[in-house]
């Protein structure tokens, strides 16, 4: 796949990451940027780099990826429909007024929200599959918003549902600053934070959703959750569940990684719950992390015909996640 790539931040770099890793799958065409510095620091990275976005779609390319961030997302959404493009975005739905959700309902497109598709939460709804789980409650710390309600109507099966019933907490307060955007930070100094706990019924299911204000960016957090099924109990850890015989057992994730690709970082192999593989990276041994895998996973599905996460969902999500 070429692609024309709309932005140059935080977001635009899973990208270029990606077409490092696997250029045979993704290759950065053309990179649209509104500066002409930026331009030029863009060039001298080798990238094929355009201040004025007409003459970056002049380049050949498959599709377009917007990753520039919610400033002019909706104009810039509209001009790419209106010249028939594929649609990538990484920019979320979560701020647009109702008008423009029910214009881009129709549009098609591909929504980059990977993170049910991470090795994580791919391993956990394997699992669901694998036990023939019905789950009817799930417990979710560690995503905010729409990536929250993305992973919680998959786990729940609850398709499109907005809340019946819905009840809401928020508790400030503080705790060490240990990281930022930018990486791990010692200065032990304190930062306020708010915990933010939403509880809600989705069709007959429980959602129990928990987030603080300084979640992603602190060493101290990580992702958990809890997922309740008649004969069994899974979360991060692993499955606690009963047998046929109506014996108790737990099994364990284990998520191999290793540093054989010889670059010092750790790179997933599998998950496996047990004796059984319950998630495997395709891209092994390359040093991926698990964003740029589940990434990379939908990209592959999209330019192979098959959208993994279509604008109707993206829309979907950005409605509930407003709630959380």
């Amino acid at each position: 796949m070429d692609a024309v790539l709309l932005g140059t931040g935080w977001r635009a770099r899973f990208y270029m990451r990606i077409a490092e890793f696997l250029p045979d799958m993704l290759r950065i065409a053309a990179v649209y940027t509104h500066t002409q510095e930026r331009k030029a620091e863009m060039e001298r990275k080798g990238f094929n780099a355009f201040a004025d976005i007409d003459s970056a779609l002049a380049v050949d390319h498959d599709a377009v990826i917007i990753a520039s961030g919610k400033n002019g997302f909706s104009d810039t959404l509209r001009y790419l429909h209106g010249r028939r493009e594929r649609i990538i975005t990484e920019t979320t739905f979560l701020d647009l007024p109702e008008p423009d959700l029910e214009e881009f309902s129709s549009y098609d497109g591909l929504v980059m929200e990977q993170y049910w598709n991470t090795p994580l939460f791919s391993s956990l709804l394997n699992v669901l599959s694998v036990l023939e789980a019905e789950p009817d409650q799930l417990y979710l710390s560690g995503l905010h918003n729409h990536h929250s309600a993305s992973v919680a109507r998959r786990v729940l099966g609850t398709g499109y549902q907005m809340t019946e019933e819905f009840h809401s907490l928020e508790y400030a307060s503080s705790m060490i600053r240990t990281g930022s955007r930018n990486g791990l930070e010692l200065s032990g100094e304190s930062e306020d934070y708010v915990r933010r706990v939403r509880m809600m019924k989705l069709g007959s299911a429980l959602f129990i959703h928990d987030f603080s204000s300084n979640q992603y960016h602190s060493y101290l957090y990580g992702k958990h959750f809890e997922v309740r099924c008649r004969r069994c109990v899974i979360t991060e850890n692993g499955v606690n569940g009963i047998d046929r015989d109506g014996y108790p057992y737990s099994m364990p994730f284990i998520f191999h990684r290793d540093s054989s690709v010889g670059s010092g970082s750790l790179t997933l192999s599998h998950v496996t719950l047990g004796s059984r593989t319950v998630f495997v990276n395709p891209y092994y041994p390359l040093a991926m992390n698990d964003d740029e895998i589940a990434m990379a996973m939908m990209l592959e599905q999209y330019d192979g015909g098959r959208n993994p996460y279509p604008f109707c969902e993206g829309i979907m999500d950005a409605r509930l996640g407003r709630l959380l």
